[in-house]
């Protein structure tokens, strides 16, 4: 449209031109006309040139607008976006807070309950049966210290409590036999000792002069047993050891009267 608009002021500008010249001039010398006429064509032709650099031009500072544009509504959406995640990030944040505000209140009434049950298990093994009270008891003192070690957490803390009574639990339902030493007429001794469970617990020594004796639950001591209880438990022992299928009979404390 602008090329059109242009050509038609070309065509009346050079109507005036040749308008200027009468017959007169025509009929002389044609030279200056010409001369004229090719000057207006490269003027027009230098003008065509430079509003086609301009149209270029604009069409690029067009394009590149538009563009900018784009790029705005974008970064427009990203941030929209980016403000929701911000804050759905902050509102979890404040929950994860209000957890572990939640978590310290649970652990400070935790632990003294977890103090309480080693305190519990601790005095249930010494009036328990005395079978392996030393091993017992030193894993009840290990995790004493395990209760105060920082890089513990406290659920590790409690699934160790629970593995003790586990353990605990597992040793009623125990058929075992297991050496050890004990002091018998004022010198040490080796011995085997007969559990079973936390019904009968009961020792005989080894060698010669062999003695036996059995746990008294009543009185929380050793009484002694006779030479043919003592050969009795001596014989389980080795049925056991031997894993014998056979009947074992032993003897068994019965309260005193």
């Amino acid at each position: 449209m602008l090329n059109k608009n242009l050509s038609r002021i070309f065509a009346v500008s050079l109507a005036a031109i040749l308008g200027c010249f009468s017959g007169a001039s025509f009929g002389g010398k044609l030279d200056p006309s010409v001369k004229v006429e090719t000057k207006i064509d490269k003027a027009a032709a230098t003008a065509q040139k430079r509003i086609n650099q301009l149209a270029e031009k604009t069409l690029d500072l067009n394009a590149e607008y538009k563009s900018t544009l784009t790029q705005i509504e974008q970064f427009k959406a990203y941030n929209l976006r980016l403000e929701k995640s911000i804050k759905n990030q902050e509102e979890e944040m404040e929950s994860l807070q209000q957890q572990m505000n939640t978590i310290d209140e649970t652990e400070r009434g935790l632990l003294p309950l977890m103090d309480e049950m080693i305190d519990r298990l601790e005095n249930f093994i010494n009036l328990d049966v005395p079978f392996n009270k030393e091993t017992r008891l030193e894993n009840i003192s290990s995790l004493r210290d395990t209760m105060i070690r920082a890089d513990v957490s406290t659920s590790e803390k409690y699934r160790m409590i629970l593995g003790l009574y586990t353990d605990e639990i597992r040793y009623g339902q125990e058929v075992k036999v297991y050496s050890g030493s004990m002091p018998i007429n004022g010198v040490d001794r080796v011995v085997d000792f007969l559990q079973f469970g936390r019904t009968a617990l009961m020792f005989a020594t080894r060698g010669d002069n062999m003695q036996a004796g059995i746990w008294n639950k009543e009185s929380k001591e050793w009484s002694p047993l006779s030479s043919d209880q003592g050969k009795a438990v001596r014989k389980a022992i080795k049925d056991i050891e031997l894993k014998a299928k056979k009947l074992i009979v032993v003897p068994v404390a019965t309260p005193e009267k």
